[in-house]
């Protein structure tokens, strides 16, 4: 299953009113910048920086793809994504409006599988009343969409029937290295641990004690405090279980005529 990419909306209050305009018209990021708003999610989730739709809209209009009077160039997100080192480009100009059993619907879910995002181009229908631009992250009975103009439910998991019936072209986003890089595993489980552990206190018990603690050391073995495993070995650097405790306080209190 692909990530979940950043989520941005057009309708933001840091952006929504500033302009995303040529000359001649008055529109802004919050009534036309869908389409850089949705390549802005996808940057930014691939690359690991921010980039907003204020930027996006920004390259956008800088660089001779917002559309007078309309929203933003079909030719907008190949450039763009380019500018990151990102492929994409449009699937084909097949129009599926209205046909969904094309067969560019199960190429463009089949490029999800494998670890790529799309960028969809809604039409008349549950997205838009016009032309809309939404991410698609992932299809598996619900159509799993960042829709930069609304958090409703039935926009964001979005019933695949009338999903197809209304997506109108699709752009792919290859995202494959950021989808399928797999944290590494915690193969950590109880054996392991323990295994860990007692290699590790085994270390501990063959380091030699520290000089400061010779006089004592002597004192208790001439009185028979300490006995070690009956090896030889005193275990000085192991650890104290409560058993080994009680039985140095017996041998203590025995040594005082208290046993």
């Amino acid at each position: 299953m692909n990530k979940q990419p950043v989520s941005y909306l057009q309708t933001d209050p840091r952006w929504k009113d500033k302009p995303y305009r040529v000359q001649g018209e008055n529109s802004t990021i919050g009534s036309a910048g869908c389409g850089p708003t949705s390549a802005a999610m996808l940057i930014e989730t691939i690359i690991g920086k921010t980039y907003t739709p204020e930027d996006a809209c920004k390259w956008s209009v800088e660089h001779g793809y917002k559309a007078l009077n309309q929203g933003t160039y079909y030719a907008y997100f190949k450039p763009q994504f380019a500018a990151f080192g990102i492929d994409c480009d449009m699937l084909n100009w097949v129009n599926t409006y209205g046909n969904p059993d094309h067969s560019n619907h199960k190429k463009a879910f089949d490029m999800l599988k494998q670890g790529y995002y799309l960028i969809a181009l809604m039409n008349k229908g549950l997205w838009t009343s016009s032309g809309h631009f939404v991410v698609v992250w992932w299809e598996n009975g619900k159509v799993r969409i960042n829709d930069p103009a609304s958090t409703k439910e039935a926009r964001l998991n979005g019933d695949l029937e009338t999903f197809k019936s209304q997506v109108k072209y699709y752009w792919w986003v290859d995202a494959r290295q950021h989808n399928n890089d797999k944290e590494e595993e915690d193969t950590m489980d109880q054996a392991t641990f323990d295994k860990m552990m007692d290699n590790w206190l085994a270390r501990q018990q063959e380091k030699e004690p520290a000089d400061w603690s010779e006089a004592d050391r002597e004192w208790a073995e001439e009185n028979g405090l300490i006995y070690g495993d009956g090896s030889g070995k005193k275990m000085y650097r192991a650890w104290c279980t409560r058993e080994q405790m009680v039985v140095f306080l017996h041998r203590l209190a025995s040594f005082f005529g208290k046993g």
